[in-house]
Parts: structure tokens; C-alpha cells; sequence
């Protein structure tokens, strides 16, 4: 059975779903929406979709779709999302979701009111090599975890008007990359941090150029994460625990981990059919196909938990968004 995909939004990303849509089989992106209907003709021509639209009102009408996937700048994910909710169409939107647990709240509470999935695209937490990290958790390999260290950051040149920097893009890099580490210690440890302390540099467009966070999480485990548009951090994250440790190189688009245990190193390759995305977009043709409103692995209940935490940080930081004001935060 064909599984037809919408897209709001053809900017840098869009090319990795394309990539891996090619591997998914039996879905394809039947149509695309932008805010100007030109250069969204313009992209479905140069990459072979067979429908464009001005917007995405127009697109859900025009169009039979199974769901839509959203990678629009961060503000106006919830509009789109609730849009195609409200029409009966699941979504899979970009990380963050929304900007702030406003926001995420809306696209959750249409979800569930109406019995439509919804999906953030938190890609990494649907690659394959996780789950022989899993496993090797699991099964003692490393013994207990006491410290996960993981960070994302990369040097961007600082232009304002750039969505990275634009506070009315919900710039920085919490939620552009530090959601990565932050996932990742959670999946570890199974619950948020029970208390953690940030510092951060926030830059004179006033938003976050790069966190520090240190965490504590039930059990006694602890975590050391780390975000940046302004600095090439440290790609790998490193699971550290009683017996042994876990390295995952390029954590956030990992294909392989090595086991450190006893003396021994033990290195597992799981790579990607396309670039890693394929894998995410499969759950969500899984997950409409069987009638599922949400996805076990990424549920809005996980969703709600990290922005309400990104909201946190970034109080505690002092980075508040203009829309923000705006709507009397």
C-alpha cells in the first residue's frame, strides 16, 4: 500500500529526508508546501515531487496524504502540526517540536483530541546501534552507569539574522543540538535529571551560543553534557560505568559503539540503509498503518517531559524568546 508524505518546508534538511525516503519502502513524498508557492514549485520540480503549494492549507486540501512531515523554522512548527492534525493527517515534525512546552502542549493536546499520531523527529533515538547499547547495558556488560558524558557542538560564523541566531527563530543551541545529549542521558537512566546545574554563554543576539550542564539522575548516576554554535565540541559520548565503558562516536548519527570491559575492546557496526533518517520515518509509516495515535519509542509523553526541561534551562539562563513576551510568558 503506497504511503503518500507531505512536506512543510524545503530548507537544508529536507535533502536528508529525501535521501532516506528512497529506502522506505512503499512511502514517497507525494506533494511539498512553502510560504512561497515559487520556490516550493521550484524544489518539488528539482527533486522530482509531484505537487507543490503555496501553503499548507492549500496542500491538505489539494492532496490525499497519509501524514506530513514539518521542518519549517522552530516558531511555526505547532501551526502546521495542529493544521494537519485538525485535517486528519499524522504528523512527524522537526526537533524541537515547538520552542517551548507551550507550544508542544497544543500540538499534544490536538493529537490526543483528535486520535491523530504525532511524532517529534528525534532521530537518534530510532537508530539501530542503540539497541546494542541497550543490550550491552542490559546485560551488565558495563555494570552499574555512574557518568554519561556527551556533548554537540559545532562553530558557526555568528550572523544574526541566521536561525541559529535569530531569537525569533528560537535560535541557540539548546534546541538546535543540546536536546541530543540531554535525550541521551534520559533513554540511559530511564527518568529527567533529579538536579542539575547550567552555565552558559548567551550571546549579543541573546541567545544561548553554548550550555554546560551538569546532572544527577536517580540511582546516583551522573551526567556531564554540552552544547554549541560557537565551538567544535567533542563528538563522541561515553557511558561510564562500574564495570566497563561504552563509546559512541558521532553519537547524535551513530552507525557503530565499542565496549571497553576487562580488558577487552569489542566494536559493533550497525550501518545506516540511507543516512539514518529512514529509520524514524519507518516508525511512522509503522505506526499510522497500525491505527497508533503515538509511537512507544518517542511518545508525547517524552516530548513534554524535554521541553518542559529546555523551558527550565533556558529560565534559568535568562534566554526568553520575543514571541514569548509577546504571548505574556
Amino acid at each position: 500500500m503506497d504511503f503518500r508524505f507531505g512536506m512543510v518546508g524545503h530548507g537544508h534538511i529536507t535533502g536528508q529526508f529525501l535521501g532516506a525516503m528512497e529506502v522506505v519502502e512503499g512511502a514517497h513524498v507525494a506533494a511539498v508546501a512553502g510560504r512561497d508557492a515559487g520556490r516550493a514549485g521550484a524544489f518539488a520540480q528539482q527533486n522530482g515531487i509531484a505537487a507543490s503549494y503555496g501553503s499548507v492549507g492549500e496542500m491538505l486540501q489539494g492532496e490525499d496524504l497519509d501524514a506530513v512531515y514539518i521542518c519549517t523554522p522552530h516558531p511555526s512548527h505547532a501551526e502546521a502540526a495542529v493544521a494537519c492534525i485538525d485535517a486528519g493527517v499524522a504528523v512527524l515534525v522537526e526537533k524541537p517540536i515547538a520552542p517551548n512546552l507551550e507550544g508542544v502542549t497544543r500540538i499534544v493536546e490536538a493529537s490526543q483530541a483528535a486520535g491523530v499520531f504525532a511524532m517529534e523527529a528525534m532521530w537518534t533515538r530510532f537508530l539501530p546501534i542503540y539497541e546494542v547499547v541497550r543490550r550491552w547495558v542490559d546485560d551488565g556488560r558495563i555494570g552499574d552507569i555512574r557518568q554519561v558524558t556527551a556533548s554537540f557542538g559545532f562553530a558557526a560564523p555568528v550572523m544574526p539574522e541566521h536561525r541559529l541566531f535569530n531569537p525569533d527563530l528560537a535560535g541557540g543551541s539548546l534546541l538546535d543540538v543540546g536536546v541530543y545529549p540531554l535525550h541521551l542521558a534520559r533513554w540511559l537512566y530511564g527518568a529527567p535529571p533529579v538536579d542539575y546545574g547550567v552555565v552558559a554563554r548567551v550571546g549579543e543576539t541573546n541567545v544561548d551560543e553554548i550550555v554546560s550542564i551538569s546532572a544527577s539522575y536517580p540511582g546516583s548516576g551522573l551526567a556531564q553534557l554540552g552544547c554549541a554554535v560557537v565551538a567544535n565540541l567533542e563528538s563522541s559520548a561515553v557511558i561510564a560505568g562500574t564495570a566497563g565503558s561504552i563509546e559512541i562516536p558521532v553519537f547524535w548519527a551513530a552507525d557503530r559503539a565499542i565496549l571497553r570491559s576487562g580488558g577487552n575492546e569489542e566494536t559493533e557496526v550497525m550501518a545506516h540503509l540511507a543516512n539514518g533518517f529512514e529509520y524514524e520515518i519507518q516508525e511512522v509509516v509503522d505506526c499510522v498503518r497500525a491505527g497508533r495515535t503515538e509511537s512507544e519509542r518517542m511518545p508525547p509523553s517524552l516530548t513534554l517531559e524535554m521541553a518542559g526541561l529546555c523551558d527550565e534551562i533556558r529560565d534559568r539562563i535568562g534566554v526568553v524568546y520575543p514571541f514569548e513576551t509577546e504571548m505574556g510568558k
